[in-house]
């Protein structure tokens, strides 16, 4: 009797031990399972182990671990060592209305220096960094951070103002992670994307970047802001805050789709309303600065309108009119008659749909994608003519930058960039005084304008923008610099519009 029992007794807790480890393989297994579908979207499931009969606990810890290296966390890794922290003083001319009426023109300016902290991206191993202009604008001193801890000076090669963009240069021996590029015309809406940069100051002191993700949730936005036309921007819902300007915005893959530049909010923060400049259209202002060191815009010699469905019912017909296809686009207004576009065939009245194979939606979109065209080479543009479809090419050349203001007395013009080497500030040159201009006596040829009131003349295209904004103010503020030294000046108008 007793030896029976003992058998019994062998026999049951070797049946409990098969039970206990039959129950925890089946944990495991459906911990794995669980760890799986948490995953799904971003894991394939071949990277998942299996675990097997008897599988150990380290099993188990190596499989969490191993489902945890997303293909977000991958995209990470890949790109955030091309992000940068960005640090610029920057100064401002500052006068009181009091100092203004009682000291009238001031030989020197007083400036108040400001610290502004944004965000860049590495493009080149040897330290080209991407970023918007208003990051940089009239910086005096910038100052960049990697990743890995390293600072560098940099030095702004060139800039767009309309673009809002900026390329800057570190000096360096050693090769820096580039960040890789992707394409901005093939994206999904719904896919996902992650905005990496600096936002508040956030990375400021550890160099790591912030990371945020969201998906894609439109393309060609377009919006101005701040006197600035932002056309077919990208438009995500990862958390675009102060301070992510110039950062990257990537794909899942961890390729660059964007310059984080915009965002849409009630608060100043982020309300999920973010918006980037897609990496094609930067690509094109880079190769211009590269070039020229800012946007030198082709003449084109034509003024439009945009298309509205009146405007395409009188021009081709209600019922073609109807036709999407007439609902969009630019009417050639009016046409220089020597012009490389009046050359090419083109004529008043006319419907321009596309240039270099980038649609045209209105007036605003046909400026910002005029000024990028490639100088010297064969542009395809695509209009239309009394309902018919045509095709042509143009050779587009530089625009020449010489321009007289109505009222100055002056002739302006866009400074080479060995011109603006010697300058201290970037702006437009006097190129030209008038002997009876009411400015003769305070203006010099040789003269750098980059200020007037509170706005900053980058180029001529800015200064055209402001002279139209100033007329009818009975005085304005001119900021200039001579031989290196800030001047400014106090100029009023009279009923004729001549500035004195």
């Amino acid at each position: 009797m007793k030896s029976l029992s003992h058998t019994s007794l062998h026999k049951i807790r070797q049946h409990f031990s098969n039970f206990c480890q039959h129950r925890k393989n089946t944990i495991l297994f459906f911990v794995v399972i669980f760890c799986y579908f948490c995953s799904i979207n971003t894991v394939d499931a071949s990277d998942i182990p299996v675990i097997k009969n008897g599988g150990s606990e380290q099993d188990l810890q190596r499989a969490v671990t191993q489902s945890r290296r997303t293909a977000i966390v991958n995209a990470v890794e890949r790109a955030s060592p091309a992000v940068v922290n960005i640090s610029a003083i920057r100064s401002m001319a500052q006068l009181t209305p009091f100092e203004e009426w009682f000291w009238g023109d001031l030989p020197q300016v007083q400036r108040r220096f400001l610290r502004e902290v944004g965000s860049g991206v590495i493009i080149s191993k040897e330290g080209h960094i991407l970023t918007n202009h208003h990051v940089i604008e009239q910086a005096e001193k910038i100052t960049v951070a990697i990743a890995d801890g390293r600072q560098f000076k940099a030095e702004i090669l060139g800039y767009d103002f309309l673009s809002d963009l900026a390329l800057l240069k570190v000096n360096t021996k050693e090769d820096l992670p580039k960040i890789e590029w992707g394409n901005s015309d093939d994206l999904l809406i719904g896919e996902w994307a992650l905005a990496i940069g600096n936002p508040f100051g956030l990375s400021i002191g550890t160099a790591h970047p912030t990371v945020t993700i969201g998906i894609v949730s439109a393309t060609q936005r377009s919006m101005t802001v701040d006197n600035r036309f932002y056309e077919a921007l990208i438009q995500t819902d990862a958390s675009v805050n102060p301070g992510n300007s110039g950062g990257a915005l990537v794909n899942v893959f961890g390729q660059l789709i964007g310059i984080n530049t915009v965002i849409r909010s009630t608060s100043g923060g982020s309300q999920g309303v973010g918006f980037a400049i897609p990496t094609n259209k930067a690509k094109r202002v880079i190769r211009k600065i590269i070039e020229h060191g800012t946007v030198v815009p082709p003449y084109l010699g034509i003024e439009t309108q945009s298309v509205t469905e009146e405007m395409a019912e009188k021009l081709l017909g209600k019922d073609v009119a109807q036709n999407a296809i007439y609902s969009r686009g630019v009417l050639v207004a009016e046409l220089e008659k020597d012009s490389p576009i009046a050359k090419a065939g083109i004529k008043r009245g006319d419907i321009i749909k596309s240039m270099a194979g980038l649609k045209i939606k209105d007036e605003n979109e046909f400026k910002a994608v005029g000024r990028l065209l490639p100088l010297n080479q064969d542009i395809p543009f695509e209009f239309i003519r009394r309902g018919n479809q045509k095709n042509t090419f143009i050779r587009l050349q530089k625009l020449e930058w010489n321009y007289i203001p109505d009222g100055w007395g002056l002739t302006l013009t866009q400074p080479n960039r060995n011109y603006l080497k010697k300058s201290n500030r970037r702006g437009i040159l006097i190129s030209h005084v008038e002997k009876d201009s009411g400015l003769a006596d305070n203006l010099k040829k040789g003269d750098i304008i980059y200020q007037i009131n509170d706005i900053t003349i980058h180029s001529l295209e800015i200064f055209k923008i402001v002279d139209q904004r100033i007329r009818g103010r009975y005085r304005i503020r001119l900021y200039f610099e001579r031989a290196g030294k800030e001047k400014s000046i106090s100029i009023t108008f009279n009923r004729n519009n001549r500035y004195r």
